[in-house]
């Protein structure tokens, strides 16, 4: 048996057991090239340009001699010659390797036969996770994906009629890959709804794909793969892609986690009737939910919407949360509960599904110049999202690289108002952090957060900041005022509710505000440590101290939190654990004052200050 190449998701090469064994990377991108290029010999020249077009010829050249001897002595190792070399050329042996691509080229069998092939191949992205080696290779790799993309919808097409009985569930996961990637291609949609109505889902399918067309003034293209469409008109703009994310059903009666997937295919069918979104098909939606950093493989795969769902057990009652989420800003567009219990649970799928999609549909019609703003300089956009990465860790060098990002957002940006809105968090978040009651911090962020809004009064973010830093100089009808206003423009928005409840508990409302953070932590269940030190600061106002301690427990950092937590452990009479925070506190702050501390803390009224005092000096301090 020969050794395999799997190309399609992730580059590994295969020995004849099926294992995967180590190999050069370049070496695996030269035999990918050999192979997709048809097994023709290669130009050293051209591959050291394809694969290192952003240096010298002269030190391209040095890299592929390098790389040609690390290939040589794998393959001494592996005592197999996959490719030779010479003065001028590489060339891929015959019958030493094969490929998953074999399937996608053979066009052997009838139209049936060649379609399950070729679909069943092509659930993953060519080369789905290698990293960048440069434009030249990047625009290749888009090529070979678009041939086969063509390939796929010219097998479709052909086998459709024949296939739509026992190859029904395969017909409708490649008709949605492929109108994930050319929403406005008729053909495939006619594809889709033809194997709904052959399930006997005829009312089910039409509702959905009229309804949802409805919901969003669509304009009418011909029909033409996305290629085409792409190459007349390299300017068109391209829609936003969304991915819906099946729900997490570990805990949860198999009668749900059935009708929630069900339920979450209805609604991707449903959207698939959209021209103005790109709907990531379930396969690799379901493999973007098991990823660890979903960050990361949104920016990767382009996303600019998230479905999040989940199911939940509430007493006996199973409902499925579902919310929209805008990548860009981190932003909770949208959000619904659905009860699923009751004798009517499958005959209501219709209609939840329904007002599902329609709910997206509006919702990204209603954001895309928000859309348009973020993305309308590339850099600048990603500078934004790694300063919004950084600014996730509650520590003073995470923070001061969040600005720097911030900053270098702008340079390419200057009325790029989300980024002002970042700034002004940074300047906020040190002052959090080094307690040291800096006014001058508290003047940047408000003067920042002031430009975010006025360069954008519909960015929720801007009235946020001027209410997070308005609360600490102590006004706090004005920071309830700025948090009214940010919670109008995204109701959904759990970082504005977050900081609305900081708002609350500082203001001596804590079971308010701990009712509030309740709901932000609802909406973002992995939330940020700032969440939960909120929580735990309304627990300890309202006397729950272990309360507040388990909160503080659920932070990556607990660093920031040692006052309260010595205060909690005070409070419940375990001096030895209040002086381990105390210690903890003085070790990063050794300055610390308790008067001067008092003094910064905004507590609108004294009892909760002299409860907050109380507690400190019972640890210690």
């Amino acid at each position: 048996m020969t050794y395999r190449l799997q190309t399609l998701g992730r580059l590994r090469l295969l020995n004849e057991a099926g294992r995967e064994v180590a190999f050069p990377e370049k070496g695996l991108l030269i035999l990918c090239l050999a192979i997709a290029n048809g097994y023709r010999e290669q130009s050293r020249a051209d591959m050291a340009k394809l694969l290192w077009d952003e240096v010298e010829p002269s030190q391209a050249y040095v890299n592929l001699r390098k790389t040609i001897s690390r290939i040589a002595a794998r393959q001494t190792e592996l005592g197999r010659t996959f490719l030779t070399f010479s003065q001028s050329s590489i060339l891929l042996n015959p019958g030493t390797l094969t490929s998953d691509l074999d399937a996608v080229t053979d066009e052997s069998g009838d139209a049936v036969a060649c379609f399950c092939r070729i679909a069943m191949a092509l659930r993953d992205d060519f080369l789905k996770d290698v990293r960048s080696h440069g434009k030249a290779l990047d625009a290749w790799v888009n090529r070979q994906r678009e041939t086969q993309m063509s390939r796929l919808r010219e097998s479709l097409l052909a086998a459709a009629p024949a296939a739509a009985g026992k190859h029904r569930e395969l017909l409708k996961s490649a008709a949605m890959r492929l109108l994930e990637r050319s929403p406005s291609d008729e053909d495939v949609r006619k594809v889709l709804k033809s194997a709904l109505e052959s399930e006997g889902r005829h009312h089910d399918a039409q509702l959905i794909f009229d309804s949802v067309s409805q919901s969003v003034p669509i304009v009418r293209q011909p029909s033409a793969p996305v290629e085409v469409l792409v190459r007349d008109d390299p300017h068109q703009k391209k829609p936003p892609r969304l991915v819906l994310l099946p729900p997490n059903a570990d805990r949860i009666h198999d009668a749900a986690a059935i009708f929630a997937s069900s339920l979450i295919e209805d609604v991707t069918i449903g959207l698939c009737a959209l021209r103005s979104v790109s709907v990531i098909a379930p396969y690799t939606a379901a493999q973007i939910g098991l990823q660890a950093d979903k960050a990361n493989t949104y920016e990767r795969h382009t996303i600019s919407y998230i479905l999040d769902t989940r199911l939940t057990d509430e007493g006996g009652r199973q409902n499925l949360f579902a919310q929209l989420i805008f990548f860009a800003s981190d932003e909770v567009i949208w959000a619904d509960r659905f009860n699923l219990i009751g004798d009517g649970l499958m005959q209501s799928r219709r209609g939840i599904a329904h007002r599902i999609a329609s709910a997206i549909a509006s919702q990204v019609e209603r954001n895309e110049a928000a859309r348009d703003a973020y993305e309308r300089n590339g850099d600048s956009y990603r500078s934004f999202l790694l300063g919004q990465r950084y600014l996730k860790h509650l520590n003073l060098p995470e923070v001061r690289r969040a600005r720097k990002s911030f900053r270098e957002a702008l340079s390419g940006q200057r009325d790029f108002a989300p980024a002002m809105s970042g700034l002004a968090r940074s300047y906020f978040v040190e002052w959090l952090l080094t307690a040291r009651g800096d006014r001058e911090l508290l003047m940047l962020a408000e003067q920042h957060a002031r430009e975010a809004v006025a360069a954008d009064e519909t960015l929720a973010s801007g009235y946020r900041e001027l209410g997070v830093v308005k609360l600490y100089l102590r006004e706090f009808d004005e920071s309830a005022e700025f948090h009214d206003r940010a919670e109008e423009l995204s109701p959904h928005y759990a970082n504005v509710i977050a900081s609305y409840a900081d708002t609350l508990v500082q203001a001596s409302r804590p079971g308010e505000g701990l009712q509030k953070i309740g709901a932000a932590i609802d909406l973002n269940p992995i939330a940020p440590d700032e969440y939960f030190w909120t929580a735990a600061g309304a627990s300890y106002s309202l006397g729950q101290y272990e309360q507040a301690l388990a909160y503080i427990d659920r932070m990556r950092d607990r660093t920031p939190a040692d006052r309260l937590s010595a205060a909690s452990w005070g409070m419940l009479g375990d001096r030895r654990k209040a002086r381990q925070f105390v210690r903890k506190t003085l070790e990063v702050h050794p300055d610390f004052d308790l008067d001067r501390w008092m003094a910064i803390v905004p507590f609108r009224e004294e009892w909760q200050k002299e409860h907050y005092r109380e507690g400190l000096m019972k640890a210690g301090f």
